[in-house]
């Protein structure tokens, strides 16, 4: 995405998330500011991803109110998989709080795996699945 709006991507998150759990403008401004993250989508439905070699950790992905279930997160979330794959990216890593069917329904679709969890991880003492998806093998030694 070009010239994007950290306070738009704030109250898009904030609008999806809540404002207790919403990341503020100056989270997303020094996102934007990192080489290695991207941001895909729009300001409205984006995922925002932290590039690491190899891999790839999804910070997070959120969809204003507005415009849930059309699809769009979906949309992102294989667009994106498939730019970290043409970057050479194999596995791609996140967190998801087990609270949120919804998200965990979605990553499932998109080739997600939980591998771990991390009890009390989020603020509201809910705990995190981490999830990962192989885009490609490693390659032989």
């Amino acid at each position: 995405m070009s010239d994007v709006s950290p306070h738009a991507l704030a109250g898009t998150h904030k609008a999806a998330f809540g404002p207790q759990a919403g990341w503020g403008a100056g989270d997303f401004a020094e996102y934007l500011t990192d080489p290695k993250t991207l941001v895909i989508g729009t300001e409205k439905c984006f995922v925002l991803v932290r590039l690491a070699g190899p891999e790839a950790e999804i910070l997070t992905l959120a969809t204003h109110p507005d415009i849930q279930r059309q699809g769009r997160a979906t949309a992102v979330l294989r667009d994106a998989l498939r730019h970290l794959k043409a970057v050479n990216v194999e596995e791609v890593f996140l967190d998801v709080s087990d609270q949120n069917t919804a998200a965990r329904a979605l990553y499932a679709r998109c080739g997600f795996t939980g591998f771990a969890l991390r009890n009390n991880y989020y603020k509201n003492g809910t705990t995190a699945i981490c999830m990962k998806a192989v885009l490609s093998p490693a390659s032989p030694a």
